[in-house]
């Protein structure tokens, strides 16, 4: 079916009835992206001509499902492009566009090659329909009107745009937060009748962002609001009854009596399921009156919420839920985060097939739209799970300036086309895009993108949070190099060409990056040849760049709330500090803060064991305590804060042993660090938390274990601390000491300088040094160049056991022993990706099973596949014995591969205590 040949179209575009809203909307676009890629001019008729092919838009259709598209090929002359209605037949216009080759990359730049001739097979038929039916982002496409991109995208556009009533006549989908702005507004009622919100029991005073869903006063007014609204708007098919941002939930008795009347068989009360009760409340109050309304709340996990894991508790047969994980790595997919079963998969479990779960998700680091931020590969993995969990539809809050953001447009043109098929493969969908839109520059762009992957994934544990602004904990001074080396390099390429648009947006990822990173940059730009650009020319650049894309329209905002004269006054209060190399002078090789130097929240206490160690402690409850349990410092928190005299490079550890009350907790505890964030050494902001590692719990383990949240840039001001995870009761987690390393003792080993012959302080056991076997190769990490040995089925006729090093005798003795490895696990939360022991190769009397020593499980998870410093403790190595790390047991989930890179010794009575600087190399 020829569509243009030669320049000259061979069809007319005819709307359906002659329609001038929806049906003749697409029928108009559809002519222009024809156009675009033939240069033909199509006419766009009410009724077929003589001597032309048709392409009939909104032919009568019967739509299976939702927003179903048809695109077919009805005869020799008839090409019929429709779909469910308005909006079905748009989506159809729209996809076979796409089917040509056009890609729909910003508001303002679509990429159409052009084509000699347009033609589809004779037979082509063509039957779609999204995964999730609503799709939306509040970005810089809703906010600044641009109707076309959005509809193209097939996401909801401005629905203020009087338009989008051809496509979908109803209010829409709806999870706002409204009980206590709009039903029940504070600002009118909160002097008037303050015992309608929520009460508040450690300060005795009500929180006005939420309600006490058990007073019938509040009940009545909110019934009110919704009834007057439903009866004066029959478009409504969705109410929301949504909890605001800054809430507490009521603590008053009867709200209370809720919460223990569903408390879990282990003791845990979950205050949360008071936006399921009073959601069940609207619903049944309107159920005769209003049989087809939905009535939705939205539920945070921001905050340390859970739901009971009581089947007592079910929704209204017309309610459904919305959910907003805030409180997540962002730089991970939504299912590696291991508290979101206890709210997100157990509303999943709740919501019908009908009222699906809804997800208000957060694409974009709020704090700084412009730097780079890996998360654009993510959402592929994250689509196949609000799949799998039975998501109905996601609103996400990307960069609200898309142009500006770094890679704003490439991450919404993802977010729309793995929501409409979350099968799609995320890297072959990036390449296309990526080479769409960005032309000749596609290799720098590419290498850009390939290096924020591999800095996402170099350490486990680093916290890439929505609202933390520095870059120091996931990107080095070699990246940042790298980084706008890429940039600069795709600019070149593609200067003087159509793609110059879109490359010239992307620099300013770079030039935000490189104005926060100057110092850390100014060494490895020398040793990488690359000439770096004075920093006041760079910020006339980035200045230039940003004012150039406002000018034409761009959304202003660079962060939440902060637009570029905030970012211009934070780079210029770092120029009053030289531009020079950063480097941290160290009077310490090793830091050890034992129990007497750790202070922490109200709960800790001190204790110490018949042998006389000496431990703080913290002891909560999952139910009935006066303050949130979840990361709240001031409560219930151990850890230690670095000296000035000591920011810098450092392996961070502490020794910890908990008291799990489930056979395996997944987070019995949290280590992590808060620390300020810094502009070559001017203070930009406060405490922001850079890393954070889930310490798992196992029932009747209670030993002290060494643990390692990887290697980090300690500022002045940093805190290493320890809090309580939320998951499971647990009776205590106590910590012996906090240690922070130098780096030299992890990465190179260190001699005793006083004495050639004298016990290494730290040795560094390679990969070369490692046990050969037929599925053990040794490979290459090219971009921060090391060697590392990894363990997989390479050769399908032999087994793939594990990765062994074998005790030489000039290295027997006590050793602290580290594993520096990676797991690549095959499914998310892997609480046993590998097993890490020591073995004399005797086996057990009784049962011949080998004998293990030092075992350690090794976690690791799909979408989070990077290195980690496992401890093995403190361990008496016999020349013979063989250090070993094997796949888990379980063989439904076997992992893809397992690397180990070197296996380290510390000498423990060298690294067991604070040591003075190591001698300069």
């Amino acid at each position: 079916f020829v569509l243009a040949s030669g320049g000259r179209a061979q069809a007319v575009v005819v709307a359906h009835g002659g329609d001038t809203n929806g049906i003749g909307y697409a029928a108009q676009q559809l002519a222009k992206n024809l156009g675009r890629l033939s240069g033909a001019t199509f006419m766009v008729a009410d009724k077929p001509v003589a001597g032309y092919k048709t392409i009939l838009v909104g032919a009568p259709y019967k739509a299976a499902k939702r927003q179903e598209t048809c695109v077919r090929v009805k005869d020799e002359n008839t090409l019929e492009v429709t779909g469910d209605g308005a909006i079905g037949t748009a989506y159809a216009a729209a996809d076979l566009a796409e089917t040509l080759g056009i890609v729909f990359c910003a508001h303002d730049y679509v990429y159409a090659p052009p084509r000699n001739e347009l033609s589809l097979p004779g037979d082509y038929a063509k039957v779609d329909a999204p995964c999730m039916t609503w799709r939306e982002a509040g970005c810089e496409v809703q906010f600044q009107g641009h109707f076309d991109h959005a509809m193209n995208l097939r996401i909801v556009p401005s629905r203020g745009d009087r338009r989008w009533k051809w496509f979908d006549p109803t209010r829409g989908e709806n999870i706002g937060q409204t009980v206590c702005t709009h039903y029940v507004p504070r600002k009118k009622f909160a002097v008037a009748h303050p015992d309608w919100y929520a009460y508040v029991a450690a300060t005795k005073q009500r929180n006005f962002h939420w309600v006490c869903v058990s007073n019938e006063g509040m009940l009545n007014q909110l019934y009110g609001e919704i009834d007057a609204e439903l009866a004066k708007d029959p478009t409504i098919r969705e109410i929301s009854v949504g909890i605001d941002d800054a809430y507490t939930y009521c603590e008053c008795e009867k709200c209370q009596e809720l919460s223990k009347r569903y408390a879990d068989p282990d003791g845990s009360t979950h205050p949360a399921l008071q936006c399921i009760v009073l959601a069940n409340k609207v619903g049944d109050h309107f159920a005769m009156k209003y049989p087809n309304v939905r009535f939705n709340f939205l539920g945070y996990l921001g905050f340390g919420d859970s739901l009971p894991t009581t089947t007592d508790l079910a929704f209204s047969p017309n309610v459904g839920a919305g959910v907003a994980e805030l409180w997540r790595n962002h730089g991970l997919p939504a299912n590696c985060n291991e508290r979101s079963d206890i709210f997100f998969g157990r509303l999943a479990r709740m919501s019908s097939e009908k009222n699906g779960l809804y997800v208000w998700d957060y694409l974009a680091n709020f704090s700084d739209f412009c730097i780079p931020f890996p998360n654009h590969r993510i959402f592929g993995q994250t689509a196949k799970f609000y799949k799998e969990s039975g998501v109905r539809g996601v609103f996400c809050q990307s960069q609200y300036a898309t142009t500006i953001g770094d890679m704003g447009a490439l991450n919404l043109w993802l977010f729309a086309k793995l929501l409409w098929n979350p099968d799609l493969d995320v890297d072959t969908l990036t390449a296309t895009y990526v080479k769409a839109a960005y032309g000749n520059g596609a290799k720098g762009i590419q290498e850009y993108l390939d290096l924020l992957e591999h800095a996402r994934l170099r350490q486990r544990w680093t916290w890439l949070g929505c609202y933390v602004a520095d870059t120091s904990h996931y990107l080095t001074g070699d990246d940042c190099v790298k980084l706008l080396r890429a940039l600069d390099n795709a600019w070149i390429a593609g200067r003087g060409r159509r793609e110059s648009l879109m490359l010239r947006r992307t620099r300013i990822a770079g030039y935000d990056m490189a104005l926060q990173r100057y110092n850390d940059m100014i060494e490895p730009a020398q040793r990488l040849r690359y000439k770096l650009m004075p920093r006041g020319e760079m910020l006339r650049q980035w200045q230039s760049l940003v004012e150039g894309e406002t000018s034409r329209g761009a959304y202003g905002e660079l962060g939440e709330g902060r637009m570029l004269g905030t970012y211009e006054n934070i780079f210029k209060q770092s120029f009053a500090s030289p531009a020079e190399p950063t480097v941290y002078p160290r009077r310490s090789a090793v830091i050890v803060a034992p129990a007497a130097k750790l202070t922490g929240g109200k709960r800790m206490t001190r204790g110490k064991d018949s042998d006389g160690t000496e431990y703080c402690r913290f002891q909560v409850n999952l139910g009935g305590e006066t303050e949130s349990v979840w990361m709240n410092p001031g409560f219930a928190e151990i850890g230690y804060s670095i000296e000035d005299a000591d920011a810098g490079w450092w392996y961070v550890f502490a020794t910890v042993r908990t008291a799990a009350s489930v056979d395996i907790d997944p987070a019995v505890s949290y280590l992590g660090i808060y620390q300020p964030w810094y502009v070559n050494d001017y203070k930009a902001a406060g405490g922001q938390e850079i890393a954070n590692q889930g310490i798992q719990g196992r029932k009747g383990d209670v030993g002290w274990k060494t643990l390692c949240v990887g290697k980090r840039r300690l500022y002045k001001g940093s805190r290493v601390w320890v809090m309580p995870g939320i998951l499971h009761p647990s009776d205590w987690c106590d910590v012996r000491e906090i240690r922070l390393v130098a780096p030299a003792l992890i990465e190179t080993g260190v001699a005793d300088p006083k004495d050639a012959k004298a016990r290494a302080r730290a040795v560094v056991v390679g990969c070369e040094k490692f046990g050969k076997d037929r599925n053990v190769q040794i490979q290459d990490d090219r971009v921060d160049n090391f060697k590392y040995a990894r363990l997989a089925g390479f050769d399908t006729n032999a087994p793939v056991r594990s990765i062994v090093w074998i005790v030489p005798a000039d290295l027997a003795g006590e050793w602290e022993v580290l594993l520096d490895l990676r797991s690549g696990a095959s499914i998310p939360l892997d609480q046993e990706a590998a097993v890490a022991y020591v073995t004399n190769g005797a086996t057990c009397t009784d049962c011949s099973a080998l004998q293990r020593y030092s075992l350690r499980h090794v976690t690791g998870s799909l979408g989070d596949e990077s290195w980690q410093i496992v401890g093995l403790g403190r361990v008496n190595l016999e020349a013979g014995m063989k250090v070993v790390i094997e796949p888990g047991a379980n063989t439904n989930a076997l992992p893809r591969y397992t690397d180990l890179r070197r296996i380290v010794l510390l000498d423990p009575a060298y690294a067991g205590k604070t040591q003075p600087a190591l001698p300069m190399p």
